[in-house]
């Protein structure tokens, strides 16, 4: 092939995955570059996490102004201007493309644009040109998973929702897992008659049972409609609205816009794997425990798009792209570890977890010793009228280990980063309990948790 540019190392993919694994090879004396065939610097700050707490800071503010008027500190009233708000959430995510392809550029990282595709193990072709790489990261990320039923391309994304103008009337969400529960969160706050469906028993499945009835209870207490034991089967279009039929019942839903958030998966596809024989099925790309392709040596993979066993977090996925490029510099040596990984949902209130569950030290086997509690007449709730909070604290039988701790409630994806310091560290209950902390704080409630 003529014309072939030459590097050390190329990632596809400018999310937190691609970015990390580059930087670092770069700082290694690597010639290195990065292709994205979307605007640089991934989901998480373009269109998810950080514009998703923008919109989320909003209703927090509105959530917390209603609660205060019943004290008579706050008179009047409210609203959250829908369209500002995206204004103001574009000034923030409009300029990260930019920013971050100059910030690369400082380090001599070679920015593309385009859609990468094998040519050959070693070999992409973006944009009719030609790049070899003695290796080739693969972070292309998720997307929505594909749904079985008629209709399904009249959903809309959570990047749509992200990106919406004006605020529809009335929004079905589809699925009970965390796209559906915050995005419903700001919709509902903003004015938006806002529906879950879901087809398990219980939203959240992932995080404890108890706490995710506790958050249901504020859900439903801020007029979201939560439908569980139910899915949509067929979507129809009636003019510019939409019909939802659910599969256990008659019922018909009609809505304005209809959201998937019923799970994503590994964006395996538009890259030609088979040219460069790089092993993949419907989890993702296939690696070893170095974050390596099981078929073709010189690919590595990181972040939502493998079929490693992290679950789809930003900070995995940033994680396994810093390890697959140390593997890359110095040899295979290091791999990744999973457990006690902090996990939060940003609802109203913030629902946060780390550790095992209940369920979990009984499948090992473990002897435990679970302590439960709603904590609305705490200060730190009661301070701001927050109605619904609660904890679960998991120790050994003997109480001498902090096996998991799942948190609702005011600050709990800070106070949750302590609980993840202390079990990944082996503090003891007891040890953790007699720390001085900063009073009155969230943090503070630890000694009267434990």
């Amino acid at each position: 092939m003529k014309n072939t540019h030459k590097y050390d190392f190329i990632a596809i993919g400018s999310g937190v995955a691609g970015s990390t694994a580059v930087i670092e090879c770069a700082r290694n004396g690597m010639k290195t570059a990065i292709v994205d065939n979307k605007p640089y610097g991934g989901t998480c700050p373009l269109r998810g996490s950080d514009p998703k707490k923008i919109l989320l800071g909003a209703a927090e503010l509105y959530d917390w102004f209603s609660r205060m008027k019943n004290t008579g500190v706050i008179d009047g009233d409210i609203r959250i201007d829908w369209q500002n708000l995206i204004r103001y959430k574009c000034s923030y995510t409009n300029n990260i493309p930019m920013k971050m392809e100059q910030s690369l550029e400082k380090m001599s990282i070679d920015s593309l644009s385009g859609n990468a595709e094998f040519v050959d193990e070693n070999t992409l072709k973006i944009n009719d040109k030609f790049y070899t790489a003695d290796n080739i990261l693969i972070a292309s990320g998720s997307i929505p998973t594909k749904l079985p039923f008629n209709g399904a391309e009249l959903m809309s994304s959570s990047d749509d929702f992200l990106a919406l103008g004006t605020l529809p009337d009335k929004i079905i969400f589809v699925g009970g897992g965390f796209i559906s529960m915050e995005f419903a969160q700001a919709a509902a706050r903003a004015g938006a008659e806002s529906i879950i469906v879901h087809s398990g028993d219980r939203v959240l499945q992932s995080f404890d049972n108890e706490l995710v009835g506790l958050l249901n209870k504020a859900a439903q207490d801020s007029g979201i409609n939560i439908i569980v034991n139910n899915r949509v089967s067929k979507i129809e279009a009636e003019g510019d609205k939409l019909i939802a039929y659910l599969s256990n019942s008659e019922e018909t839903i009609k809505a304005d816009m209809i959201v998937h958030g019923a799970g994503r998966m590994a964006n395996v596809y538009n890259m030609k794997l088979e040219n460069g024989n790089v092993a993949y099925d419907a989890a993702g790309i296939k690696v070893n425990e170095f974050m390596q392709n099981t078929s073709n040596s010189s690919v590595y993979a990181a972040g939502d798009v493998t079929d490693s066993k992290g679950p789809y977090l930003a900070t995995v996925a940033a994680m396994e792209g810093r390890i697959a490029a140390e593997n890359i510099i110095h040899g295979n040596k290091k791999n990744p570890v999973y457990e006690n990984i902090p996990s939060v949902v940003f609802t109203i209130p913030t629902l946060a977890s780390v550790g095992m569950q209940e369920e979990d030290a009984e499948k090992a086997g473990i002897k435990y010793y679970s302590r439960f509690q709603e904590t609305s007449d705490w200060f730190t709730s009661y301070r701001i009228g927050e109605k619904f909070s609660g904890y679960k604290i998991i120790t050994d039988e003997n109480n001498t280990k902090i096996l998991g701790a799942h948190l609702l409630g005011p600050s709990s994806e800070d106070v949750i980063n302590l609980f993840t310091f202390a079990i990944n560290r082996g503090i003891s209950p007891e040890e953790m309990k007699n720390m001085v902390y900063a009073y009155p704080t969230a943090s503070s409630d630890i000694v009267y948790m434990l």
